[in-house]
């Protein structure tokens, strides 16, 4: 999950969707892992008193995921008469499913669409949904779903396997302009649907009858399970999108799957969700909950969590320091380390970026514990290489090590004036420590290494089509960001980095990188599989295409009558299904 979201740029002569040029039978259409554990913390908020539940601050120098202290126990006592829950997100750009790659609209999308598997965010393992169980073959190549019998939309009408099958051709479908094809890689011919070489019903998922999906792979993929929990596999209604377009995603149209229906969208205000009457499954405790819209929630939230407005907030910078500095205020935190990375991407085919030197000497001059312990003030944990360190095969060795001198020589042995360059650092404008970051990165590399930085802050809603356009536009560097979907080194790797995938379209191609993330994906053997993402971690961190910088603590600021939220360090968002309100 890319934490800033994407959206696409056209231009009129090549036609692009999502910053990759069209083919010409793209143009013509565009007219008309088995039960794997999403390993993580899990914090909550239950019965137990809050000190037990706060999570441990891991070691800046290891940053492993914090586990709590003690087992989560559900919430008996009384509840309140009143089960709303208020909470803080920022505009979300969509609520399809298939198009977004964003982070707000995923807050409500997990809880108004179920896909076939999910996430128990008590647990952290793959559970099933719309389908009542799954079954894969011997080589884990081909999924076979069973569906639930009279499963409705929310609006009564029936759900079955075949809205599966559209809602994952429209994924790839060229006017559905998707942000995030690469989920579907591992489907056999999504890329070459992608790439105009294979019709969309190629794609190798089939309706065996209303109640069974059968999912055909590009070869064993033990992990598809935990893939298929991600948003981008949820269904759509065709029936609603057929007739309303676009605006089917409106409060007034949309047509849902999960616990929650959105009643309300004021856009730029607030969203609203209320139970699903028409839902399949356990019906949720909470009947309504209210989103209030923010600009930056991080520095905006928490002054009306503070005069409750709210019952949620996720608080950084001045407000953070604040409350944990008191006693009082940190009584209502739960803290964990997430799983994601905050990096630098350079383009490495437009110079100085495209020297591999340069960019090692732009590593190498970086001092991570700074930016996270004293910069931005002990609120993120340092970042030496890519894979977080709850995902299978992150290498911790891959680091190179932090040295100015060591940058220097290198620039020198390359032939590289650094004092004659000036390179431009695009950033995003929210939330503030973008800015502080970037600001830190213009003074070190030029008191160091004698680098001219020149920063461009872009507003959020303009930075998806800059990015898009970088396909062909050159540029230097830009701050960036990537949060694991699902506990997977192929969630980073091959749906981010490979020549293919090309996501932060900097251009990067590198065929030893490519080859082996291709092997590992759909190696059987776990830890032949981890020695090869371990491998192609080096190659990241060595080449440099992108440069480590921190990673992200968890701050979730509760109120007390809040009960039975759980997080995971993957995807650490509210999940209202299983929250209650306690009486007070």
């Amino acid at each position: 999950m890319d934490h800033t979201r994407e959206e696409t740029a056209e231009s009129e002569s090549p036609m692009y969707v999502a910053g990759r040029k069209l083919t010409q039978k793209q143009l013509d259409r565009r007219k008309m892992m088995r039960g794997l554990v999403a390993t993580g913390a899990i914090a909550g908020l239950s019965g137990l008193p809050r000190s037990a539940m706060a999570q441990s601050t891991p070691s800046a120098a290891a940053s492993p995921v914090a586990s709590p202290a003690a087992s989560p126990v559900p919430y008996e006592g009384e509840l309140a008469a009143d089960q709303v829950m208020r909470l803080s997100i920022s505009e979300p750009r969509t609520m399809d499913p298939g198009v977004s790659f964003g982070l707000s609209e995923i807050y409500i999308l997990y809880n108004i669409f179920d896909g076939l598997v999910g996430i128990d965010q008590e647990t952290g393992k793959v559970v099933p949904r719309i389908a009542q169980s799954f079954e894969g073959n011997a080589d884990d190549s081909e999924f076979t779903f069973k569906l639930r019998q009279g499963v409705t939309w929310s609006d009564g009408t029936p759900l079955n396997a075949n809205d599966f099958v559209y809602s994952w051709r429209r994924v790839l479908d060229p006017d559905t302009i998707s942000q995030y094809i690469p989920a579907l890689y591992p489907i056999k011919n999504a890329q070459k649907i992608e790439k105009g070489e294979a019709k969309l019903e190629d794609l190798g998922v089939t309706a065996v009858d209303d109640n069974t999906l059968k999912v055909t792979l590009e070869g064993p993929t033990p992990f598809f399970p935990l893939l298929a929990t991600t948003w981008t596999f949820s269904p759509v209604p065709r029936h609603v999108i057929d007739e309303k377009g676009d605006q089917w995603v409106e409060a007034a149209n949309i047509v849902s799957s999960g616990p929650f229906i959105m009643k309300e969208w004021t856009h730029d205000q607030q969203i609203v969700l209320e139970q699903n009457p028409n839902y399949y499954g356990e019906k949720p405790t909470l009947t309504k909950a209210i989103y209030r819209i923010f600009k930056d929630t991080s520095t905006q939230a928490y002054v009306a969590f503070e005069n409750n407005e709210i019952d949620y907030a996720e608080p950084e910078g001045s407000d953070l320091e604040r409350i944990l500095a008191d006693p009082a205020a940190s009584a209502n935190l739960i803290q964990f380390a997430q799983s994601n990375c905050f990096f630098v991407v350079c383009d490495t085919t437009n110079a100085p970026t495209d020297k591999v030197e340069f960019r090692q000497a732009l590593y190498k001059s970086i001092d991570r514990d700074l930016i996270a312990n004293t910069i931005l003030k002990g609120q993120f944990l340092p970042a030496f290489t890519v894979l977080a360190p709850d995902i299978p095969g992150n290498n911790p060795e891959a680091a190179m090590t932090e040295s100015v001198d060591e940058a220097k020589q290198l620039l020198t042995k390359a032939g590289i004036d650094a004092g004659s360059i000036e390179i431009e650092m695009v950033y995003v404008s929210t939330p503030a420590r973008y800015k502080t970051v970037a600001e830190y990165l213009q003074a070190t590399w030029q008191t160091n290494l004698g680098i001219k930085v020149k920063l461009s802050p872009i507003e959020e809603s303009a930075y998806g089509d800059w990015r898009a356009s970088r396909e062909k536009q050159p540029f230097n560097t830009y701050t960036g960001t990537w949060g694991s979907d699902f506990a997977d080194a192929s969630n980073w790797f091959n749906q981010n980095f490979t020549t293919d995938s090309d996501h932060y379209r900097n251009h990067w191609k590198n065929d030893e990188f490519n080859s082996i993330v291709a092997t590992a994906v759909v190696n059987t053997n776990p830890e032949e599989r981890d020695q090869q993402y371990a491998s192609a971690e080096k190659i990241i961190v060595e080449q440099a295409p992108i440069i480590p910088m921190y990673r992200g603590k968890a701050y979730r600021a509760v109120k007390p009558n809040v009960k039975d939220l759980w997080f995971q360090a993957v995807l650490s968002l509210p999940h209202l299904r299983t929250v209650k309100i306690a009486a007070q």
